[in-house]
């Protein structure tokens, strides 16, 4: 795949699940929680991505 295009749904994905998970579990939280889920989900995939790539080189 693309990079470009995993980047694309990583940003979509990471953006729909933080406004869920933000919502579910803080209610009342402002919208920065949300903006740090973002950042932690997205974060962590490219995270996870270059952990399982790292011995392929």
């Amino acid at each position: 795949m693309n990079p470009a295009t995993k980047a694309v749904v990583r940003i979509i994905t990471g953006g729909i699940i933080a406004v869920i998970l933000a919502r579910l579990f803080f209610p009342g939280s402002g919208p920065l929680l949300a903006v740090g889920l973002f950042a932690a989900l997205v974060g962590s995939a490219y995270g996870m991505e270059w952990i399982h790539n790292r011995n392929k080189q």
